[in-house]
């Protein structure tokens, strides 16, 4: 297995906090209390000490009193802005450090390995970068907090830079306007509140970040560029696995949302173009087709129009340009026929390329931005996936084919091959029309098949790419996919290409399996060899450019199986998955659904890159960006941007690597998988050992992590279960991991992976950490994951657990658990102590320990307080006070889950 030793640390020494740093934020939030209350102040000082001393007697005398003063949420509210202010410093010092295009650096490392710098520009003009941002787990901040979060990051940058005393003085009334607002959401968080988050951060610097590096990318291929590298996706409004509120009606609404603001961000560029593009026709000689352009449309100007701009031509198109983008915003809505309007973006393209040919570089050098915008956003701005449960696709498909008579109501309990012949079947038949059975559908199936028909709509009258992905989540079998294939060709989504008279058809969607569990994907690979001799299904394949896309799902297969067999198993299936393409001639596109934490695939998403399974990118990323990390990686201009370009550059790399290489680069080390599969069959069997064999686990886990409270948290529209069970399958992985992150045992990064590692031989271990990316980088991940863990804090959970035997057992598991684990790090990585190697990084998550301890012992006797509370007045209070450490708690080790 190919070792790449240049990979990108996902916290370089330039992202790190130091003290003085931290001095700074202490002595800011020492002012704001200062100016409001004295007291307050001075508790502050005390438990900040206190703590940085590991004095928990004079902290606990300290928040007594402050408690017998009813202040407790003041002092949670202190620290949970200190960890914000932290947090700013940290991007600031990534932002300031950044190299911000890193694109001809990895030529030249490329050019240096031995590859011609043209084969790489080859490579680069077909790269695909695809975030998909996500509403879950949802930032536990509310957009107050974000937009301050961006003001203040600007006024510390000046006051590092220039001592700026006005800059300090905004920064400090900034903080005086959060301390009087609310840490949490006291509404429910609703779709359309989660996207216009998401919104805010597009439009503030995500747009301009990625449109800069679209110009990066023009500028080494020398020539205009034909699509966006970059495609910005999103689950919001989408993702209906589970989450009743995901109606038709809001579907729609968020699609027309996302197509409204894009537009008027155009409307904003023409404005801006028309007041710097002044040239006239005595200097610039525009071209025929431009003239004849303005000849044709001239009475789309008023007369004052016309006679202003007779010879500022540039001016004048940019008024016709602006006007059918007005059109556009009035056509989506009315049954008439607007005439003066954009069909779709690509006309809007032609237009602007019909103004850059009239000028000179430098001169079109804002039109150019424009025309990069446009590829980037087109008239959908975020490209919706739609994400269904298996169950919901099989219940919709029993009535509808019960009521139609093609089967009885007990479709999907009959066996997969019976379940196969009817789908065959029903796809041979002509067309349905589902609109006329709707009104004889329940709500639910209603619900589904209506959604065909809105995003038929949508595709029509919106945009073509305003949705692509058809996700089935949980998906066990091929026929879930087939059903969903009969409903696409019902709703015209998909219409099949006719053999005998060599027509070709159009797939309009990409109907894509969520392979998430162990035992799913390790069954992935049979599902699809069935599916591509199903002839309705490989039909459906030609006309979809012969590509699958398949979801992989970090996060329920770490939770179904632990951390290391997660990663084993996600590895192994997308090379048994990647070794289909030639056989079945179809390609593969994954779709990784990672997010923020280690335990559901956090890390460096380019040190993930470089360490995938060879042969399986073809330079496209597809990947899920989630809920703190959206914040973290894309509400800086200048981190978007360095994490675009990064991006993209390890796309690069790997593409050339999977590309051009020989030999045994271009495989899978069948000696390394032969080692780390009882690595994972034993981490496998500890992990569920204690996850769900042991009976008093989930009393345990009730008990010992603040579960209770953080599902009653306003953080997302979503429910925190899928179904209402007290089973650990049904809960969702963000609650599950947050759960665990707040109580800081963390058990899901970590758990199981020491008795894994005990059954290997230490010393080809080692080797193997030195040889294969993939073992590294996911021992480097843990490791920092590890760091993170305070079994001091952990431990005082325990006692919320009132049967003692469950108590000490599951204790004992891990305690146990944790230092065989941190053993093994050590040895592997030549340590004596954890991240020792990495001194920077390792003394970035110490620093910010006492601070989080501050927030977790509060929550303790917080949650102790409702417990003994007897009337709900109290218990209301009490829980608004926990609610508002476990932002906190979020906020200082930067993910809910």
């Amino acid at each position: 297995m190919q070792h790449i030793t240049d990979t990108n640390s996902p916290l370089s020494r330039s992202s790190l906090l130091e003290p003085a740093q931290m001095e700074f934020v202490g002595e800011i939030i020492t002012s704001l209390l200062q100016s409001i209350d004295t007291e307050l102040t001075h508790a502050f000082i005390s438990i900040k000490q206190s703590l940085e001393k590991k004095d928990i007697e004079t902290f606990k005398r300290a928040l007594a009193e402050i408690s017998a003063q009813d202040k407790t949420l003041f002092i949670i509210k202190a620290f949970t802005l200190y960890h914000m202010l932290l947090n700013i410093i940290e991007e600031l010092n990534l932002s300031n450090n950044a190299t911000l295009n890193t694109l001809p650096q990895s030529l030249q490392d490329l050019n240096k390995e031995g590859y011609d710098t043209c084969d790489m520009l080859e490579i680069l003009e077909h790269l695909r970068f695809y975030p998909v941002f996500t509403a879950h787990p949802t930032e536990s901040r509310r957009r107050t907090f974000l937009e301050a979060h961006h003001q203040m990051s600007q006024n510390i940058q000046a006051i590092f830079t220039h001592n700026d005393s006005a800059a300090k003085a905004q920064l400090l009334y900034r903080l005086h306007l959060l301390w009087h607002t609310h840490l949490v959401r006291s509404e429910k968080m609703e779709i359309l509140f989660e996207l216009d988050n998401l919104l805010y951060i597009i439009e503030s610097s995500i747009l301009e970040a990625a449109t800069k590096v679209l110009g990066d990318i023009q500028c080494l291929l020398n020539k205009n560029l034909e699509h966006s590298p970059i495609t910005l996706g999103s689950w919001i409004g989408g993702d209906r696995d589970g989450n009743p509120y995901v109606s038709n009606e809001i579907m729609t609404k968020v699609m027309k949302i996302a197509h409204k603001a894009i537009i008027e961000v155009y409307i904003k560029k023409c404005d801006k173009l028309i007041r710097e593009l002044s040239m006239s026709m005595d200097f610039i000689k525009p071209s025929k087709a431009l003239m004849q352009s303005l000849q044709d449309n001239i009475a789309q100007l008023s007369q004052s129009q016309a006679t202003l701009f007779a010879k500022e031509p540039f001016r004048a198109k940019l008024y016709l340009i602006k006007k059918k983008l007005q059109n556009r915003l009035i056509a989506i809505n009315t049954v008439d026929n607007i005439d003066f309007t954009y069909k779709d973006s690509k006309e809007l393209i032609g237009d602007i390329d019909m103004l850059i040919e009239s000028l000179d570089s430098i001169s079109a050098a804002g039109l150019v931005e424009f025309r990069h915008l446009v590829l980037l956003g087109g008239f959908h701005l975020l490209r919706l996936d739609f994400r269904e449960h298996r169950d919901v696709i099989l219940n919709a498909t029993s009535e509808v084919f019960c009521l139609i008579g093609r089967s009885d109501s007990d479709f999907k309990d009959l066996s997969e091959n019976k379940k196969c012949e009817i789908l065959n079947t029903a796809l041979g038949a002509k067309r349905f029309d589902l609109n006329t059975i709707l009104e004889e559908l329940s709500p639910e199936t209603r619900r589904f098949v209506g959604a065909f028909l809105r995003i038929q709509w949508a595709k029509k009258h919106i945009s073509e790419h305003i949705l692509q992905s058809f996700i089935i989540s949980m998906c066990t079998e091929a026929s879930d996919l087939l059903c969903v294939l009969w409903f696409a060709k019902q709703s015209g989504l998909w219409k099949p290409g006719k053999k005998k008279e060599a027509k070709s058809g159009k797939a309009k969607i990409s109907i894509t399996p969520l392979f998430e569990t162990i035992d799913d994907l390790q069954r992935a690979q049979s599902i699809i060899q069935t599916l591509c001799v199903n002839p309705h299904y490989r039909q459906y394949l030609l006309d979809n450019q012969s590509t699958q896309e398949i979801m992989i799902g970090y996060s329920d297969s770490s939770k179904d199986g632990g951390i290391f067999a997660s990663n084993y198993n996600l590895y192994h299936a997308i090379s048994n998955l990647t070794k289909l393409q030639s056989t079945l001639d179809i390609h593969i596109r994954f779709f990784h659904g990672r997010g923020g934490s280690v335990s559901r695939g956090g890390g460096s998403l380019e040190e993930a890159l470089l360490s995938s399974s060879p042969q399986s990118v073809n330079g496209v990323l597809k990947t899920t960006e989630q809920g703190e990390m959206i914040s973290a990686k894309y509400l800086n201009k200048n981190i978007a941007t360095k994490n675009f370009s990064s991006t993209l550059s390890a796309l690069l790399k790997r593409a050339a690597y999977d590309t051009y290489c020989v030999g045994s680069a271009c495989e899978v080390n069948p000696e390394t998988m032969s080692l780390l599969e009882p690595i994972s069959q034993h981490s496998y069997k500890a992990y569920r050992a204690l996850v769900y064999e042991n009976k008093g686990f989930m009393e345990y886990f009730k008990n010992a992590t603040p579960i209770e409270f953080i599902q009653n948290l306003n953080l997302g529209s979503r429910p925190s279960k899928r179904k209402d069970t007290q089973k650990v399958e049904d809960l969702r992985a963000i609650p599950w991991v947050f759960a665990w992150t707040q109580n800081r045992s963390i058990i899901p990064a970590w758990y199981g992976l020491g008795s894994g590692l005990a059954q290997g031989d230490k010393n080809a271990l080692r080797d193997c950490y030195a040889q294969s990316l993939f073992f590294k980088t996911t021992i480097d991940n843990i490791s920092q994951a590890l760091l993170k863990v305070d079994l001091d804090i952990a431990k005082l959970y325990n006692e919320f657990v009132k049967n003692k035997a469950i108590r000490e057992d599951i204790w004992e598991h891990i305690y146990a658990q944790y230092n065989l684990t941190l053993e093994y790090l050590l040895y592997l990585r030549n340590e004596s102590e954890l991240l020792d190697s990495e001194s920077g990084i390792r003394e970035s998550i110490l620093l910010r320990k006492p601070y989080l301890s501050v927030l977790n012992l509060t929550q303790i006797e917080l949650i102790k307080k409702y417990q003994s509370s007897h009337y709900a007045k109290a218990q209301e209070r009490l829980m608004e006070q926990i609610h508002a450490t476990i932002v906190g708690i979020a906020q200082g080790i930067r993910n809910t889950g």
